[in-house]
């Protein structure tokens, strides 16, 4: 027969299987606590914790739209800036005065439109439920308490879109600055070709007077070209402008020299007659023989300060693009 355990035998492995329970029950009170402290401590506006920022990102949606709706429309807007840019310059390179003029004042009336929607966005975006502050930094750390993150991320594209369009204005009207000086460019040097052909047509029937004081007209008009150079000069290349009015400088000055001897002489050929007639010759076969040299002359223009104004234009719009569509892939995966 097996002997029955003492009663002090019994008493130790009762105690042995009690600090067993006790050792069971502690670990699994350690491991509750453990996850109600995870479940407690994850940070607001994370999946985790979506339930604490619920009623923020309910408040935030309506206006959140509104926002949108008016980043959408700003985007809009700047595109038709950019096709405004690109005909200014197909304008200014065609020499249609008359379409250069509209098509400035449209991208001026443009700009201001940017400028008013970005404005009107930023003050939209900050008005929103759960954002405080000012640019640069308008949301602050303690927003996480009130919104999401897809909320954050979303207000926060909606002040970029804002920043991205918020200089075109200033662009536009510097298009503008060094488009209207090439306008007048262009005006004064076909006005200069006329006048020294009328000049060409006294001369020819014998009225040096009057080709000369056309001539004088033709300096004051080169003059004139030549101030807008200096002008133009900070900002593009004017080579060949320095070249067609030296060229044509000098054919003037030698057209005068022929028809004040020709005056003098009372229409009859003497040495300084055919002195002056070979220099003029001469100077002649130095001008442009077409209208090109004045193409070239406004493609260098073009190709300056405007070209720069148009692609800054343009990456703003490609940049404001990307935002919208990051916007809109954050909108559509946050939480409804």
């Amino acid at each position: 027969m097996i002997a029955e355990p003492s009663s002090r035998t019994r008493r130790r492995i009762r105690d042995v299987g009690l600090a067993t329970l006790w050792v069971l029950a502690a670990a699994l009170l350690a491991l509750g606590a453990a996850g109600l402290v995870a479940g407690v401590g994850a940070t607001p506006g994370t999946p985790g914790r979506a339930e604490l920022t619920w009623a923020g990102d309910r408040a935030i949606a309506p206006g959140l739209e509104a926002a949108t709706a008016l980043a959408e429309r700003l985007s809009g807007t700047v595109d038709d800036l950019g096709v405004a840019g690109r005909a200014a310059l197909a304008a200014l390179v065609a020499r249609d005065r008359d379409l250069l003029v509209r098509t400035l004042d449209e991208g001026s009336r443009l700009a201001a439109e940017v400028e008013s929607a970005t404005t009107e966005l930023r003050s939209e975006v900050r008005g929103l439920p759960g954002v405080a502050g000012s640019a640069p930094d308008p949301l602050p750390p303690t927003s996480e308490l009130v919104l999401g993150a897809e909320q954050r991320r979303a207000v926060a594209l909606l002040f970029r879109a804002a920043d991205l369009a918020a200089d075109l204005d200033r662009i536009w009207a510097e298009l503008a600055r060094g488009a209207l000086p090439a306008l007048e460019l262009m005006r004064l040097l076909e006005d200069h070709d006329a006048a020294t052909a009328a000049a060409a047509a006294d001369g020819r029937a014998g009225r040096y007077a009057d080709a000369i004081a056309w001539l004088d007209r033709s300096a004051e008009l080169l003059a004139a070209a030549r101030e807008l150079r200096d002008e133009l000069a900070a900002r593009v290349d004017v080579t060949v402008l320095d070249e067609w009015l030296d060229r044509n400088a000098a054919y003037d000055t030698a057209l005068r020299a022929l028809y004040d001897a020709l005056r003098r002489s009372g229409g009859r050929v003497t040495e300084p007659v055919r002195d002056a007639f070979a220099a003029e010759r001469a100077a002649k076969e130095r001008l442009p023989p077409d209208t090109r040299g004045l193409v070239v002359i406004m493609a260098e223009i073009a190709r300056g300060g405007l070209n720069q104004a148009v692609i800054a234009i343009e990456e703003a719009k490609g940049s404001l693009l990307d935002a919208l569509d990051e916007l809109e892939a954050v909108r559509s995966g946050g939480p409804s």
